[in-house]
């Protein structure tokens, strides 16, 4: 339980400092794209965003490793918080932008070292579930 509380809590955490900054961002810009402004058609984006929430879901609530669960929630708050803003703003807010590659976000950033560290973890603990 105490380890729910606080997951939930980084969960919080990084959602929110993801909004502040794009609330706070002088060189917003509204990406209707999906991950590095991959062209896709807005309705399959919210599908996409669902099913990968839904799927974000199901493991954690599989997963009994700690550190697992750890760098789900991360992909989950970086997931939500993009999400936040499909809803709302009918875009996500990029507003990292560092010339030589898309321009994104930290909520792109919490989605990327969150799949790489959950496979890293995986496949060194090759004996062990998630």
């Amino acid at each position: 339980m105490k380890n729910n509380i606080k997951l939930f809590s980084l969960f919080l955490f990084l959602a929110l400092v993801d909004q502040i900054l794009k609330y706070f961002s002088n060189s917003a810009f509204c990406n209707k794209n999906l991950a590095w402004s991959i062209p896709i058609p807005t309705g399959i984006v919210y599908v996409v965003w669902v099913v990968i929430i839904a799927v974000l879901v199901y493991i954690f609530f599989k997963t009994k490793k700690y550190y697992s669960q750890t760098f789900l929630i991360l992909i989950f708050a970086g997931a939500v918080s993009n999400l936040i803003d499909r809803i709302r703003l009918g875009c996500v807010v990029d507003y990292i932008d560092l010339s030589f590659f898309p321009v994104f976000n930290l909520a792109d950033t919490y989605i990327t070292i969150g799949i790489l560290f959950f496979i890293l973890n995986i496949t060194r603990n090759k004996n062990t579930k998630y």
